[in-house]
């Protein structure tokens, strides 16, 4: 249990210290580059999001470690193996507390989980959002296009028709 603990905190700090790193490259582009606003908007609200996942990642990956770290798993198992015993012990009412404020810290890290998929969800969409749009977008201009050539290739055949001796 302990190693399953630090490995996800070690690996979650990780992934949210790679994406702070990239995020700040995108914060960075924002402020030097110009680009058009649809661009910029999109890009600031990809910024945005990942940027306040990467911080609740880094939350999510210190509340993993203090958890160990502070031994609430260790005195949580020893709370657990009371009622294994033979006769079963009852637990005091400092070990009601403790499991109390350990089960309110569990719900806490749930809540940070659940937090991190809506934002990646949310991003998810917002990246199929624009990535449809900018599809529409090519594929008007394409069609634009299409249909200029066509309006030429019309005029240039009727001229054509017209400068042929009858």
């Amino acid at each position: 249990m302990a190693a399953t603990l630090v490995l996800m905190s070690v690996f979650l700090a990780a992934l949210a210290i790679i994406s702070l790193r990239y995020q700040l490259r995108t914060w960075r582009r924002l402020r030097t580059e110009s680009m058009a606003s649809d661009d910029r908007r999109y890009l600031r609200g990809v910024a945005q999001r990942r940027t306040l996942n990467a911080v609740i990642m880094l939350a999510l990956s210190g509340m993993l470690a203090a958890a160990l770290l502070t031994g609430g798993v260790s005195e949580l198992i020893r709370i657990a193996h009371l009622n294994q015993q033979d006769p079963p012990v009852q637990p005091t009412d400092e070990d009601r507390e403790t499991v109390k404020s350990l089960a309110i810290y569990w719900i806490v890290v749930l809540v940070l989980l659940f937090l991190i998929i809506v934002l990646a969800v949310a991003d998810y969409s917002a990246i199929a959002l624009y990535g449809r749009q900018q599809l529409r977008r090519i594929q008007n201009e394409q069609r634009t296009l299409l249909e200029r050539d066509l309006a030429m290739y019309r005029q240039q055949k009727l001229n054509d028709r017209a400068r042929r001796p009858a």
